[in-house]
C-alpha cells in the first residue's frame, strides 16, 4: 500500500502544480486592470522625463490603459524614490531611475532607504555616453593633448558639468584619481548654462551628455575630443571613445531604467518586463530616443538590470565618499 500512497501523494502534488499554472496565467492576464503610475524624480522637460513619456505612451497603447507620468523632482531624486516606496507593491507604480541611484549612497550619508533592497529592478531602458569637449578657441586638438596638459603641475584646468555629484562631474574627478590630472570642477545648475559658458569660452571645457553636446559640436562651436561610451556613438561617429584613446578607466555611461517597489509578484514583473521590451522595439520609440536623443536602448531582464545597478553603485559611491562630496 505504501507505493500506492506514494504515487497518490505525488499525483496530488503534480495536480496542485498544474492547478497553480492557470492561476499564474490568470494573474498575468488580469494585470493591469487600471491605470499605471510612472514616477519620474525629475522636472518635466528633461531627457529623463522625455524618455519616460515616450516609453509610457508606447506601453499605454499596448496595454490599452493610461500610463500616467508623475513628476516628483527634488532632493537628488530622493523625493520621487520615497514616493515610489510608499506605494503598494502591486505593479501599478513604477519608478524611473538613473545614475543618482548609484551615487546617492555616497552623496547622502543618511539616505532614508537602500535602493538595492527596497526596490526591485524591472528593465534597463537606455545607456548614454558623455562628450568631453572644449571651446573652439581652446588650444587642445585631441584628448591626449588635453590629458597631457592636465597632468602638468599647477595645470588646474576648469571643466563645466550640469551639477555636483553628476557622473559628468565625477568622470573628470576619476581622471584625477586614475591618471594624475588636475581638472577643477565648475558646477552649473543644468546643461543649458554650462553649454553656453563653454561655447563662450568662460570655462574651457565641458563634460555633458552627448545628446545635448552633439549640436554645438556639429556646428563647430565645441570641439568634441572623446566620448565616455564603450562604443562610438551614431550621433557623433567621428569622436573617438576614451578606451580607443588609451584611457579605459574613464568609461562612464548615464543609464536609465525602471524599478518597482520590492515585493511585486514575479508574474506581474514578468508581464511588465515583456511589454516594455516590446515597447523598446517600437519604431517610433527607437527613432525618438536613439536617433533624436542619441540614447542607446538596452532592454533585457530584471536580473541583468540588477547586475548593472550593483556594478554602478559599487563603482561610483566609493569614489564620492573618497572625494568627500556630499549633498547634505
Amino acid at each position: 500500500m505504501a507505493p500506492l500512497r506514494r504515487r497518490a501523494t505525488l499525483g496530488a502534488i503534480a495536480a496542485a502544480g498544474l492547478a497553480a499554472v492557470p492561476r499564474l496565467l490568470r494573474a498575468q492576464e488580469s494585470f493591469p486592470s487600471r491605470p499605471i503610475r510612472l514616477i519620474v524624480p525629475f522636472a518635466a522637460g528633461g531627457i529623463s522625463d522625455i524618455m519616460a513619456r515616450v516609453v509610457g505612451k508606447a506601453l499605454s497603447e499596448q496595454l490599452g490603459l493610461p500610463v500616467n507620468i508623475d513628476n516628483r523632482p527634488g532632493g537628488g531624486t530622493v523625493i520621487g524614490t520615497q514616493e515610489a516606496l510608499r506605494a503598494k507593491p502591486d505593479g501599478y507604480t513604477i519608478l524611473l531611475v538613473s545614475a543618482p541611484i548609484a551615487t546617492n549612497p555616497g552623496l547622502f550619508p543618511k539616505l532614508p532607504y537602500d535602493a538595492l533592497k527596497d526596490l526591485a529592478p524591472l528593465i534597463a531602458l537606455s545607456a548614454q555616453g558623455f562628450a568631453i569637449s572644449v571651446g573652439e578657441k581652446q588650444p587642445w586638438r585631441s584628448f591626449a593633448e588635453l590629458m597631457e596638459a592636465a597632468r602638468k603641475p599647477g595645470a588646474d584646468i576648469p571643466y563645466a558639468s550640469p551639477g555636483i555629484g553628476t557622473l559628468m562631474h565625477l568622470s573628470m574627478q576619476l581622471a584625477n584619481v586614475e591618471y594624475g590630472t588636475r581638472f577643477v570642477h565648475v558646477p552649473y545648475k543644468g546643461t543649458g548654462p554650462a553649454l553656453q559658458d563653454a561655447m563662450a569660452g568662460v570655462v574651457p571645457m565641458i563634460v555633458d551628455p552627448a545628446s545635448t553636446s552633439q549640436g554645438p559640436i556639429k556646428q563647430g562651436r565645441l570641439r568634441g575630443l572623446a566620448v565616455t561610451h564603450p562604443t562610438r556613438l551614431s550621433s557623433l561617429p567621428d569622436v573617438p571613445t576614451v578606451r580607443e584613446l588609451g584611457f579605459p578607466k574613464l568609461e562612464a555611461v548615464a543609464f536609465s531604467g525602471l524599478m518597482l517597489p520590492a515585493g511585486v509578484p514575479s508574474e506581474v514583473s514578468a508581464r511588465l518586463n515583456a511589454e516594455l521590451i516590446r515597447a523598446l522595439q517600437n519604431a517610433e520609440v527607437r527613432d525618438r530616443l536613439e536617433v533624436q536623443l542619441g540614447a542607446t536602448l538596452v532592454g533585457g531582464s530584471p536580473e541583468e538590470f540588477g547586475r548593472t545597478l550593483r556594478t554602478e553603485t559599487d563603482r561610483w559611491s566609493p569614489l564620492v565618499r573618497k572625494l568627500g562630496i556630499t549633498a547634505e
